[in-house]
């Protein structure tokens, strides 16, 4: 049976991959910053655990020793989620992986949507989606039998904390979302759990989704849907406050 290799390994999206791959029964080597500091998922015997950083080209490689495929999988941080790519992608290559599942985000190759002026004036914005395209065109360039490519939506923990901090940093403080949309226009949510049945399924049968780029949006909801899922799930109130991106830089809500 195959084993498969885990980047960022302690992430959610990372351990619902882990999860549908214990399930299906296969051994994993997981990529962890700190092994002293680990989820319990991550005690399972079938993980082999490597301590290690994805821009560490020698980590990455001696994880990936042994493995048919690997799950690729970055921090959005400026800087250094390339350089993650980069390295799990050479480093795998050397040690001869043959499939590679990425997950960025949707519509990361649409530069038609998000290479505009009414993007990059939201903060960060335009740099998050850029960077999610130049990964996909690493993974692309990648020597491997077969690559594919997952872009979840929004997903459901960036409403708990921490990752509500890098989207709506006011809804734990205040109790409110800030809303860009416009015109009526919806966003498309992703469940994590969902990203990891498709990433396992993606890593079983490679040759079935070899260069595949598929989006994982699952619904599209406006923020008054979100509003009162949240309000059900919370029994908390949570308000809606229309933003223009101009108060989104004023009010260093979207740093």
């Amino acid at each position: 049976m195959p084993t498969y290799l885990v980047t960022q390994a302690t992430g959610q999206q990372s351990q619902w991959v882990i999860e549908h791959l214990l399930k299906a029964g296969h051994k994993i080597h997981a990529v962890v910053r700190n092994i002293e500091k680990i989820p319990a998922l991550l005690t399972d015997p079938k993980i082999t655990l490597f301590q290690g950083e994805s821009k560490n080209l020698d980590d990455i490689f001696e994880a990936a020793q042994g493995c048919q495929a690997a799950f690729l999988n970055t921090v959005s941080f400026p800087g250094l989620e390339l350089l993650q790519a980069k390295t799990i992608v050479e480093a795998c290559e050397k040690a001869a992986v043959k499939n590679l599942v990425a997950a960025t985000v949707i519509c990361a190759d649409r530069k038609d949507i998000w290479d505009n002026d009414n993007v990059k004036a939201i903060p960060h914005l335009h740099g998050y989606y850029t960077c999610k395209y130049e990964v996909e065109n690493t993974v692309r360039a990648g020597k491997f039998e077969s690559y594919t490519i997952l872009r979840p939506a929004l997903i459901h923990y960036d409403f708990l904390i921490p990752g509500v901090y890098n989207n709506f940093p006011r809804l734990p403080t205040d109790g409110e979302i800030d809303d860009l949309l416009t015109g009526g226009a919806k966003f498309p949510y992703t469940d994590a759990h969902d990203v990891g049945k498709y990433a396992a399924a993606v890593l079983q049968d490679p040759a079935r989704f070899r260069g595949q780029e598929i989006d994982l949006g699952n619904e599209l909801l406006d923020f008054e849907e979100v509003r009162d899922i949240l309000v059900k799930v919370s029994g908390r109130e949570v308000g809606i406050v229309k933003r223009t991106p101009e108060e989104v830089e004023n009010l260093g809500i979207g740093e």
